[in-house]
């Protein structure tokens, strides 16, 4: 199939029945915007309980990320949700808030200061390379999720807080976990309104109420003392030279928020799913295993090496590609706007599923198929160019955290596969949860063998 041009959208509007197959959004939330877009096109009006517009066409999504900030926003009922757990933090903020926090954010999360925190991702790997070591002893079965969800929330939680997290581990992901679950749920009227007396809206109170302590006795002590190297300390401690704004405590503490929540659940799932990819795929994952060896021979993981991992980095890329783990994105539309040759009026959503587009046939070959070449540089097919495919966003509100979050998956993914194979076991049941993040179901209980020992570093 000749492929479509992502830079043009020549398409027209469609408009669904009242209410359209709605009853799928209890079940298979990314197969019902998927099957929006086969069976009504790359623009779709959906009328109903719940009203938006679709769209599904890289011209379209570019136009919407690239004009956030100027004509859309995220002032939608879903992201009204998520401000009541993360504050004015970067995944909600707007105007002059989102401005001032994301010149300090992005300064402490750029390529530079990343490279800092490469020995502390290894080290993470490390430890959990020597539970595994134990598990392949004992031939043991295991679910890899929630190992993964443990080990990116101990990289982003170090990175944070440094010491600070070891001390308090427990309580961080008992927190973690009550405002993933909140954030998860949908948005509905009354029940789900922040005043409604629900056993989950008490909860998440009580949990914010504990969590904002912890980052706030974190914040004392990194002003009281030198700027050390973590996250926190350079949110707290900016650089004598910097003329960025200097955020207060509140800022902060709804930054961190974000960042330990959002930083470590979809890099959890991401790694969760190469796992279940390279199982299913064992040419790639031999292909994989072939450059780890070339690159690291006999040693551990060095920060130098990253740079020649380019099938490593090609497996991310493909595996985002297939399960993206934020898979779904909105905006709400500040003032009247022009997009795909229609008017929409203030208030209107705008949504995209980056599952849909990034399975979309007439913008990938073979959509469905796991095939890390199509992200080989000078790949005719690779569209990084384009909106077809957009795991971080794009436009002015691009994911803050994308350097940090593509090395950490660099990083874990070489340390581990380097010295271990990872099968699915038979006993596995898989089937897909799409709600804040799209992750299996009911885990993804594998088994690990090891390729060659442990290498001190």
């Amino acid at each position: 199939m000749a492929r479509s041009d992502p830079r043009t959208f020549d398409g027209s509007l469609a408009a669904t029945p009242w209410s359209y197959r709605l009853w799928m959004l209890a079940g298979s939330r990314e197969r019902f915007f998927e099957t929006l877009t086969q069976e009504f096109g790359d623009f779709v009006r959906y009328r109903g309980v719940l009203s938006f517009y679709l769209v599904n066409h890289p011209a379209l999504v570019k136009q919407v990320l690239q004009e956030t900030n100027r004509g859309f926003d995220k002032n939608s009922p879903l992201y009204d949700r998520f401000r009541r757990a993360f504050g004015d933090g970067l995944v909600v903020a707007e105007g002059d808030q989102w401005k001032r926090s994301r010149a300090v954010v992005q300064r402490v999360m750029g390529p530079g200061p990343v490279r800092s925190y490469f020995d502390l991702m290894v080290g993470s790997a490390d430890t959990l390379a020597a539970e595994w070591t134990r598990a392949a002893r004992e031939e043991a079965v295991f679910d890899a999720a929630p190992e993964m969800d443990r080990l990116t929330l101990e990289v982003i939680g170090r990175a944070l807080f440094e010491d600070g997290f070891d001390e308090a581990a427990d309580s961080i992901r008992r927190w973690t976990q009550v405002i993933d679950h909140y954030s998860s749920k949908a948005p509905l009227p009354i029940v789900r309104s922040a005043w409604f007396p629900s056993t989950l809206n008490l909860r998440l109170g009580s949990t914010l109420r504990e969590f904002h302590g912890f980052i706030q006795a974190m914040i004392d002590r990194a002003r009281a003392a030198p700027a050390g190297g973590g996250l926190l300390s350079m949110l707290c401690q900016p650089a004598e030279d910097s003329d960025l704004p200097r955020l207060s405590d509140k800022e902060i503490r709804d930054e961190a928020l974000g960042m330990i929540v959002g930083g470590h659940e979809t890099s959890s799932v991401a790694l969760t799913w190469i796992w279940y990819e390279l199982s299913r795929h064992p040419e790639v994952e031999a292909r994989l295993h072939e450059e780890l060896d070339g690159v690291l021979g006999n040693g551990p993981l060095a920060a130098d090496h990253l740079p020649r991992l380019v099938y490593t980095k090609m497996v991310i890329d493909e595996t985002l590609r297939l399960h993206p783990p934020f898979w779904f994105e909105n905006r709400n539309v500040m003032r009247e706007v022009q997009l795909g040759g229609q008017t929409l009026p203030a208030g209107t959503m705008v949504a995209f599923s980056r599952y849909a587009l990034h399975r979309h046939p007439g913008f990938w070959t073979d959509p469905e198929a796991f095939d890390p070449e199509r992200f080989r540089p000078g790949a005719e097919e690779n569209p990084r160019s384009t909106h077809a495919y957009v795991p971080f966003g794009g436009g002015p509100r691009v994911c803050v955290g994308v350097h940090f979050a593509v090395q950490e998956l660099v990083v874990l993914l070489a340390s581990l596969a380097s010295r271990f194979r990872v099968q699915v076991d038979s006993s596995h049941r898989h089937a897909v949860s799409a709600l804040l993040t799209m992750r299996p179901k009911h885990g993804l209980r594998v088994r690990v063998t090891q390729r060659r020992p442990g290498t001190d570093r």
